[in-house]
Order: C-alpha cells, then sequence, then structure tokens
C-alpha cells in the first residue's frame, strides 16, 4: 500500500524532468520518475556517507596547494637532494616539523623560494612535479 505525499516541486525542475523524459521516450509516469530519481539520490547519498570526509584527510595545506599525507617533498642543493614527507598534518624533515619555506631554506646559503625550489611527488604518483606548477593548477581551478 502507497502513502501519498505531496512536496513542492520547482516548476522549472519539473519541466525539465517532463521534457527529458519525451526525448529519452519514457513513459510519461512523473511520479515514478521523481521516485526512481530519488532512489538513486539516497543510494548515492549513502555511497557518500560511508566514504571517508574529505575533512578527515590528513594532509598539509600550502597556500592554494594541499598535499595528502604521503606526498614527498624533494630539494636539490649543492649536488645532493634532500626529502621531507607529509605525515599527517605535518611536513616532516629530519624528524622535527617544517614549513616548505624552512625546508628549502635548511640546505642553502641563500634566500629561496619554495614554490621554485621544492619538487613534489604526490601518493599514487610515479615522477616529482615543481611546486610552482601545482600551484599554477590549484589557481586554474577556482
Amino acid at each position: 500500500m502507497f502513502t501519498t505525499v505531496i512536496a513542492a516541486l520547482d516548476p522549472n525542475t519539473l519541466l525539465r524532468l517532463i521534457q527529458h523524459l519525451q526525448r529519452a521516450g519514457q513513459p510519461q509516469d512523473v511520479s515514478a520518475a521523481i521516485n526512481t530519481a530519488l532512489g538513486y539520490w539516497l543510494d548515492e547519498q549513502l555511497k557518500i556517507a560511508s566514504e571517508p570526509p574529505a575533512a578527515r584527510q590528513r594532509g598539509y595545506q600550502w597556500k592554494t596547494v594541499f598535499l595528502p599525507e604521503g606526498s614527498a617533498l624533494r630539494s636539490w642543493s649543492y649536488g645532493e637532494h634532500n626529502y621531507a614527507e607529509v605525515i599527517g598534518d605535518q611536513i616532516i624533515h629530519q624528524g622535527r616539523s617544517v614549513t616548505p619555506n624552512q625546508f628549502a631554506r635548511s640546505f642553502a646559503r641563500t634566500t629561496r623560494n619554495a614554490w621554485f625550489d621544492l619538487s613534489v611527488r604526490l601518493p599514487g604518483e610515479r615522477f616529482y612535479t615543481i611546486a610552482s606548477r601545482l600551484r599554477a593548477a590549484s589557481l586554474e581551478k577556482k
């Protein structure tokens, strides 16, 4: 037995639904279409709820660039590479928490620009990317 519930629906949304049903050649039972759509939406909400929220993802926020936990940072100075890793919400180099700028300056005898001095390998990636490219890509998304 079905219980009838009346819900307000935006006229534009209803019109779009009707037009979609006509284009798809579906039967014109709008109630059934709404019921199916809500079912899909609820299933999707359950999937989203079962995934760990992005807000709980650990990592280091470097201005506009988010470095997820497990990211590796690399600097080249005086003929050798130096490495740091994002652990939890911090960048760790030689057992202590540092900022990207502190990491870049720790081997240099001059002022460094961490965006151009550091390369980053994100988790799951094979290659390092210069940090300035990650920053440019993050700005393009905005």
